[in-house]
C-alpha cells in the first residue's frame, strides 16, 4: 500500500474479494450477492478497478495513478486502461480521495471513505488535470469514459428485474447524481448496450429494465425505485441522487416506450435512438427538450424519426448517423452516438453551459460535425432554460 496511508488506517480496513457476475458467453463464474444491497434484491456485481483493473474475484491495487488514466471493468472482466482527456482526476477516482459503494471499501491517496464491505483500491497520488470543487461536476471528455469508476449490478431493483450502472464513488464532492431510465430494443437486454456504462462513468445513475419488450410502466418503475432508494435509510443511494434531474431514453421499442412515458412530469429530457413513433399522437407527450438520433434511410425507423421531428413542439436536436437501425450497437457508429448522448445529458441534467455550443444555434458543433450525415434543430436558436 502507499506510504501515505498510516499503519493504523491500514489495520482498520478489512479486505475482501470483489464479487463477480456472469456475462454473455464467458465461462461460468460464481455469482455472489452484494453485501447490504439496495432494497429489491441483491443482484450480482461487475466492479471497476482504478488505474489497475479489478479482476473477478480478487482485489486490485494501483499505486502512482497517472494523470487521467483509468480502467472500467464490467461484467467481472478487466478492461484495458484508456486515457481520459479534459482535465479529469487521475486514477479514475479523483487523486487523493476515493470512495466506494455497494460493499466496496476504497483506499486512495491519503484518505478513503467506504460504504462497507470488500475492497477496490485506487491509485495513490494520482495527478489531476483539473480538480472538482464541491457540488460542481468535473470536466470530462464526452467522447470517452468519464471521471468516475462505474459499477454494474444485474438483477436488482423492483422484483430483481433491472440492471443498474452507477458511479462507484456516489456523492463525491457533495454531488447529487441525475437519474436515467433506459428502454431496450425489442428482443434485447441491457447488457447489450455499452452506452449504459459510459453514462455511469460521467456521473449518471442508469436503471434499465431487463425486459426485451419494455413499456412505459417499466421505465417509470425504475424512476420510482431509485427515488425511493434516495430516501431510504441504509440505501447506498441515500441522499446521493437528484430526483429533480431525470431523463428517459431508449432504443427502437425502448424509444417508443419513452414517448409513452413522457407524460411523467419528473422527466426533464428525453433521448430517442432509432425510435420513430408509429402513433404520432405520442409526440405531443414531450414536455422538455429532446434529442433524436437515427440512422439514414437504411434505418427502418428513419421515416418515423423524420415525422417525429417535423411535429415536435419542444426544443429538439435531430441527428442522422450513417448506417442502419443497429447503429447504437455497431462499432463504427456507437461511439458517436455515445458522445452525443453524454453531451446532451450533461447539458440538460448537469447544467454544463460549455455544451451550449454543441447544440445551440446554426453553427453548433454537432451541426458542423461531418461524421453525422445530417443534423437539424428546432427551437434551439437560444439555449432553453
Amino acid at each position: 500500500m502507499s506510504n501515505h496511508i498510516s499503519g493504523s488506517k491500514r489495520a482498520a480496513l478489512t479486505l475482501a474479494a470483489l464479487f463477480t457476475m456472469h456475462c454473455g458467453d464467458d465461462k461460468a463464474s460464481t455469482t455472489e450477492p452484494v453485501t447490504s444491497p439496495p432494497a429489491g434484491g441483491a443482484g450480482s456485481v461487475a466492479a471497476a478497478g482504478a488505474t489497475g483493473a479489478a479482476v473477478a474475484g480478487t482485489s486490485a491495487a494501483a499505486s502512482g495513478g497517472g494523470s487521467g488514466t483509468r480502467a472500467t471493468a464490467s461484467a467481472g472482466r478487466a478492461a484495458p486502461t484508456a486515457p481520459v482527456t479534459g482535465g479529469v482526476a487521475g486514477g479514475g477516482a479523483a487523486g487523493a480521495a476515493g470512495a466506494a459503494v455497494g460493499g466496496q471499501a476504497s483506499i486512495a491517496g491519503s484518505s478513503g471513505s467506504s460504504a462497507a464491505g470488500a475492497v477496490g483500491a485506487a491509485g495513490a497520488g494520482g495527478a489531476a488535470g483539473s480538480s472538482a470543487s464541491a457540488g460542481a461536476w468535473p470536466m470530462a471528455d464526452i467522447g470517452a469514459d468519464g471521471p468516475f469508476m462505474q459499477m454494474t449490478v444485474k438483477n436488482t431493483g423492483p422484483s430483481n428485474g433491472y440492471q443498474l450502472s452507477f458511479p462507484v464513488d456516489l456523492g463525491r464532492d457533495g454531488l447529487k447524481h441525475p437519474i436515467v431510465t433506459w428502454g431496450n430494443g425489442s428482443g434485447s437486454t441491457p447488457d447489450q448496450y455499452t452506452l449504459l456504462q459510459r453514462m455511469a462513468t460521467h456521473g449518471f445513475v442508469v436503471i434499465a429494465s431487463n425486459s426485451s419488450s419494455v413499456n412505459a410502466s417499466l421505465l417509470k418503475g425504475g424512476i420510482d425505485w431509485l427515488i425511493m432508494e434516495n430516501g431510504r435509510d441504509g440505501s447506498m443511494f441515500k441522499d446521493k441522487l437528484d430526483p429533480d434531474q431525470v431523463a428517459a431514453m431508449g432504443f427502437s421499442l425502448g424509444s417508443l416506450a419513452t414517448f409513452e412515458a413522457a407524460t411523467d412530469e419528473r422527466i426533464k429530457t428525453m433521448i430517442h435512438i432509432s425510435g420513430g413513433s408509429m402513433n404520432k399522437s405520442v409526440v405531443a407527450n414531450l414536455r422538455g427538450p429532446a434529442a433524436f438520433y437515427c440512422g439514414t434511410s437504411s434505418d427502418i425507423a428513419f421515416n418515423g424519426c423524420e415525422g417525429d421531428f417535423e411535429i415536435s413542439e419542444v426544443p429538439t436536436i435531430y441527428a442522422n448517423f450513417p448506417g442502419d437501425h443497429l447503429g447504437v450497437r455497431n462499432a463504427a457508429t456507437a461511439p458517436m452516438i455515445a458522445k452525443a448522448t453524454v453531451g446532451w445529458l450533461r447539458w440538460r441534467l448537469m447544467g454544463d453551459k460549455m455544451l451550449d455550443a454543441m447544440f445551440v444555434g446554426p453553427d453548433c458543433t454537432l451541426c458542423k460535425d461531418t461524421m453525422w450525415d445530417k443534423v437539424q434543430q428546432k427551437m434551439l436558436d437560444v439555449a432553453p432554460p
